[in-house]
Order: C-alpha cells, then sequence, then structure tokens
C-alpha cells in the first residue's frame, strides 16, 4: 500500500530506459546461462500497516520508499503479459498473474486486496483498470488519453499508460530481433515462436530472479520520515570506483601496508576531474573510472565485464576462486593502474602519435570496446612498428566489415576473443591473424579483398553506413591516399559534405545510357529496357564510386544540377579525390564510370585498410 501522502507515479522515459537496459543486460545473460551477478536495484523500506497483520487476512505493509520502483515492475509486467497473449503464449501471461494479483483470502473484504500494489489514490483507478484488463480495454476506458487511430497522446495521456506503452513495444521488439544497436539496420526478425517465447521468458526470469532489492522492514517506532530522509539525502553517489577503491585500501591496511603512502604514490592521480567526467565514447553513460576499470580487467583476462556488476566484478577478479591473484595490494594496483597512459591518450591524445591517431578513428566510430586490446599492445615488449600495424589492422577490421555491411553487435567479444589469443600466444601481429583465421561468420570475420572489393563495388554505402561522419572519415582517408607531392596539402576543412555525383534525384537533369530521360517516379510509362537502365542506375547510387566530399555550400549549390555544372563545383573544392571526376574528357558521368571509379577506390582502400592474409601482415 503506497501511503495516500506519497508523491504520484513519476518516473518517465528517462527512468523506464534505465531500468529496460538493466533488465535486458540479465535477460541476455540468462539466455547464455545464468547470470554471474545479481543486479541491484535500489532500497525498498515498508513498515506495517496500519491494522497490523490480521489472520485470514492478505497482509498488507506501506511502502516508505521504493513506490516508483515497485509501480515500473507491475506496469512492465502488465506489458509483457500483453505481448505473451498477442504472441499466442498463454502460460507466460498465467506465469505474470501470479505477480499481479493476490491469491484470494477468506477474511479479504476490501477490493483492492487482489492487487499486489496499490499506489495513490491519483494514480490507484488507472493503474488498477491496466492491471484487471488489457491495452484494448485501456483504450476504451481512457479514450481521450488516445488519437482516433488508437495511437497514444503522449502530451495528456497519464504516465502509467505511456509506461505501458513503452514496454510494450520494448517487449515485443526484443522478441523478434533481440538486442542491437540503435545506429544499425535491424537485424533479421526472430521468425519461429520458439526464439521469442525463448525471450519472454527470459525477460520474466530475469526480472523475478536477477533484479533485487534491499528491503528495509521498519518496526512501528521507527521514524519513517527521517530514514526515508537519510536514503534520499543529496550527497553525492559512490562510483564503482569508490567502492573498489574502499575494498584496496581496507586489504592494504589488513595486510601491513601503508595506505597512505599507496594512495599518495599510486592512487592520487586517479581523482581528478578528467576520471569523474562521463565518458563521452563509451556506452553506457558512466564515469570514465568505471569505463576504464572494465576495460583495465578485460585486458588482463580477455573476459566480458558487466558495468552493472562493476565492483562484484572486480572483486572476483581479485580473489579468484576465493584466493588472492596478488601477493601485495601494491602489486595489485600496479596492475590495475599499468594502463592509465594509453587510455589518456586515447581519449584525449598526446605525444604518441600512431595510438593518439586510433583513439581518434574510435572516437568517429564509437568502438571503446576496442580499448582493452589496445591496452595490451601498448603494454607489450615489441617495437613501436608492431603497435603501429596492430593499430592499423583494428581500424582496418572496423572500415571493412562497415564497408561489407556487417554488423557491430559483436564487437566487444570478438576484442575479448583477440584479448584472450594476446595473452595466451604473445602480442604480435601473427597473433592477431590467428585470431581471426577460421572465423568465417558475419558476426566475426575479417573481410578478405574479394569480399571488401565487390562490397566497395556494389554495397550502397551511403545506406549501410548511417552515421555519415564515419562515411566522411572513409573518403577523406581515400582523399589523403589520392593526393601526390604536386596536390595541395590543406588539412580536413570543417563541414565538410558527402555529395552524390549523379544525384539522389537525377531523373530531371540527368540521361539514361541510352540518352532517353527517365519519368520523375522512374516507373510512369517506361518500357522495359527503361525500367532495366533505371535500375542499374540505382544500383550504383549509393555506392562509394559514386560518392565524393565537398564543402557544404557547394553540396547546395550543385545539387542535383547536370554533370557539367557539377564538374566545375567539384573542381573548385580542389581535393584531390575530386580531379578524376572533373577532367576535361569526362563530358559525362554513367553507371560505367562509377564502377571503373569503384575498382580505383578499392586499391588505394586496401593500403589504407589492410587485409591480414599471411602476405599484407608480414608486410605491415
Amino acid at each position: 500500500m503506497v501511503p495516500i501522502y506519497q508523491r504520484q507515479y513519476s518516473w518517465s522515459e528517462k527512468y523506464w530506459n534505465d531500468f529496460w537496459d538493466d533488465l535486458v543486460a540479465k535477460s541476455e545473460e540468462t539466455l547464455e546461462g545464468l547470470p554471474k551477478f545479481k543486479h541491484y536495484m535500489g532500497a525498498l523500506i515498508i513498515a506495517p500497516g496500519a491494522d497490523g497483520y490480521v489472520v485470514g487476512t492478505t497482509p498488507r505493509v506501506q511502502v516508505v520508499d521504493g513506490q516508483q520502483r515497485l509501480t515500473t515492475f507491475q506496469l512492465f509486467l502488465a506489458a509483457l503479459r500483453e505481448v505473451a497473449i498477442r504472441m499466442n503464449c498463454p502460460d507466460v501471461a498465467d506465469s505474470v498473474q501470479n505477480y499481479i494479483f493476490n491469491r484470494p483470502m477468506t477474511g479479504d473484504h476490501d477490493a483492492d486486496a487482489k492487487f499486489k500494489l496499490v499506489p495513490t489514490p491519483e494514480d490507484k483507478k488507472v493503474f488498477h483498470d491496466i492491471m484487471s484488463g488489457n491495452w484494448q480495454s485501456v483504450q476504451k476506458k481512457y479514450a481521450s488519453a488516445f488519437y482516433k487511430k488508437g495511437t497514444l497522446r503522449v502530451s495528456t495521456a497519464p504516465l502509467t499508460i505511456k509506461a505501458l506503452a513503452f514496454f510494450m513495444e520494448k517487449i515485443d521488439d526484443y522478441s523478434r530481433f533481440g538486442v542491437y544497436d540503435a545506429d544499425e539496420e535491424r537485424p533479421t526478425e526472430a521468425d519461429d515462436e520458439a526464439t521469442r517465447r525463448r525471450r519472454l521468458q527470459a525477460l520474466l526470469e530475469a526480472l523475478l530472479n536477477h533484479l533485487k532489492l534491499v528491503v528495509i522492514t521498519l518496526d512501528e517506532n521507527d521514524d519513517a520520515q527521517v530514514i526515508f530522509e537519510t536514503l534520499n539525502s543529496k550527497a553525492e553517489p559512490l562510483l564503482a570506483m569508490d567502492l573498489v577503491r574502499n575494498n584496496i585500501f581496507h586489504r592494504a591496511e589488513a595486510q601491513g601496508e601503508s595506505s597512505q603512502e599507496l594512495f599518495e604514490t599510486k592512487w592520487r592521480p586517479l581523482q581528478g576531474r578528467f576520471w569523474k567526467s562521463d565518458s563521452p565514447r563509451a556506452k553506457p553513460r558512466r564515469p570514465r573510472i568505471d569505463h576504464f576499470l572494465s576495460h583495465a580487467l578485460t585486458a588482463q583476462t580477455g573476459k566480458e565485464v558487466s558495468l552493472r556488476e562493476l565492483y562484484a566484478e572486480y572483486r572476483a577478479f581479485s580473489r579468484p576462486k576465493g584466493k588472492p591473484r596478488f601477493t601485495t595490494v601494491e602489486e595489485e594496483l600496479d596492475a590495475l593502474l599499468q594502463f592509465t597512459p594509453a587510455y589518456e591518450l586515447l581519449e584525449n591524445g598526446g605525444s604518441d602519435s600512431a595510438i593518439t591517431r586510433l583513439g581518434t578513428k574510435l572516437a568517429v566510430w564509437e568502438v571503446a570496446t576496442a580499448y582493452p586490446l589496445i591496452f595490451n599492445i601498448e603494454r607489450a615488449n615489441v617495437d613501436d612498428a608492431e603497435k603501429a600495424a596492430l593499430y592499423r589492422l583494428i581500424y582496418s577490421y572496423l572500415v571493412r566489415r562497415a564497408i561489407c555491411g556487417l554488423t557491430a553487435k559483436n564487437l566487444n567479444k570478438t576484442f575479448q576473443r583477440v584479448v584472450g589469443v594476446f595473452l595466451k600466444e604473445g602480442v604480435s601481429r601473427a597473433s592477431f591473424a590467428n585470431a581471426f583465421a577460421g572465423q568465417t561468420g558475419p558476426a566475426v570475420r575479417y573481410p578478405a579483398d574479394e569480399e571488401f572489393r565487390t562490397a566497395i563495388r556494389s554495397n550502397p554505402a551511403y545506406q549501410l553506413i548511417l552515421k555519415k561522419e564515419r562515411l566522411t572519415d572513409i573518403l577523406w582517408e581515400l582523399e589523403l591516399k589520392t593526393r601526390n607531392k604536386f596536390s595541395v596539402g590543406t588539412p580536413r576543412p570543417t563541414g565538410m559534405s558527402i555529395e552524390h555525383i549523379i544525384p539522389q534525384r537525377w531523373s530531371e537533369h540527368w540521361t539514361l545510357s541510352d540518352g532517353r530521360k527517365a519519368p520523375s517516379d522512374l516507373v510512369t510509362g517506361a518500357d522495359e529496357k527503361m525500367l532495366s537502365l533505371i535500375a542499374q542506375r540505382q544500383s550504383v547510387l549509393h555506392t562509394l564510386g559514386n560518392l565524393t566530399l565537398i564543402t557544404v555550400p557547394g553540396n547546395s549549390a550543385a545539387s542535383n544540377s547536370a554533370f557539367p555544372q557539377k564538374r566545375q563545383w567539384l573542381k573548385k573544392s580542389l581535393l584531390a579525390l575530386n580531379l578524376e571526376i572533373t577532367d576535361e574528357k569526362n563530358t559525362d558521368w554513367n553507371e560505367h564510370n562509377v564502377l571503373t571509379r569503384a575498382d580505383a577506390l578499392y586499391k588505394l582502400a586496401t593500403s589504407i585498410w589492410p587485409a591480414i592474409d599471411a602476405e599484407t601482415v608480414s608486410g605491415l
């Protein structure tokens, strides 16, 4: 029972997203096997009800703190039940009912007793209508919260209904597609009922078994308000690394080591603003110090580390199977902090040009999951040339996979696996190549040259690489490689724009290869031959061979103009990448030109982003 003086349900999409991320992480671990650790969602304070406990009636307690979480849990369960019913999974839906409703007791005379949770009076009616009904009944009872077509009026709908809709959409999407990056194209939908059912069951198991609350039960004489205010004070929350620090220095004192000296000589550099500020490149949004600890643990173990259970992960690392990994705390700190120079270079740059350059590339590609691998390379006892070659291979792996249209979803697991190979075989180009030997699946393989060439010629890079800063990065690297000693050596200008040489809306000013003009909709009145020519043009439109760079004003001016006019704007860009296009001998630009240019770009690309066959690796 939520007391009448408590505020209404107030969690919004930010909190729903945080809860969903925690839940899905545990669901994925459940599908792969039992999670290593439980995830703690915070504290729940309950107090005895006004009438105490009466035999034969459903016991009641007051929720002093935690009603937002409890209400969200219940709304999620209602959404899961709704999706399960729609998917014809009655067993899942029936399981959910047991956590929404109580079993009737002989002494229960209050209609509210059947509900697991009774919120504040302002929320109670709509909340219990949600629990007792379904989405259709909610739409009917609260018609003013919906448009005529059935979509939700987000600006006026009650928060509980918005939460229900939010979780229904998330659950349905997860059951169909699993976990995928929002920046990526959706993966193939699961077409078998068993996969979707397993995902629903994993969500339910994650909520019930692997998300935990610390429950504080008050006595009748406890001052609930004082305890509530104490737990909800405005003190700065502890970071995971704070807990690790406290654990480390507590053990140092217990072992007779000087905690003060260790703090001053080892730990104090980690106290600055840089380490406590959020990492702009890593997901989820957490302070750099937490991400660093996660990367450092992976670099030393080659195993996945959960940010959500970082303190537990560190304890398991420092005392595997209950036995100390290190002889002294000083040795433990040295093992942990040896990677700080590499991390600072990756994040902020510095004197090491090779690792700084890779850091800027990883920022563009948003791939902080490669950090543990880089930590191993930077600390390895190999020469600088070997390290630089390995950094190139990491960058090459990202670019080749992007152009080939391969997912970035499992990069963290791939880099962890390579770390494992390095730990076993040593850091070298040969070890890196061995890590990918026999890895032919789309989620892990390092694309070979033939696949790379085909992708450059035929894949719609403009559509595949959704973040245009990454495509711009690819084109600028090609620009730099195109330059010779006679080229203008200008640095990359700000505000560069990606330009389609054959414009996206080409039908107005560009004729087909047979001289005919295509209809504006590319269909009406076109005969079979024309449709074939249109299809050929459309097939190369978004490929790398038809893309280049130009200034934003130049892009606007060139737009959909005919080739002679566009050529003049490209010429003014002064980019070596555009010299072949603007050559006066090119009176036209068509599908043949695009493919010829694609082959030329492929030759440049292989020298920038090398393959990992034995000959190439040894020659880097």
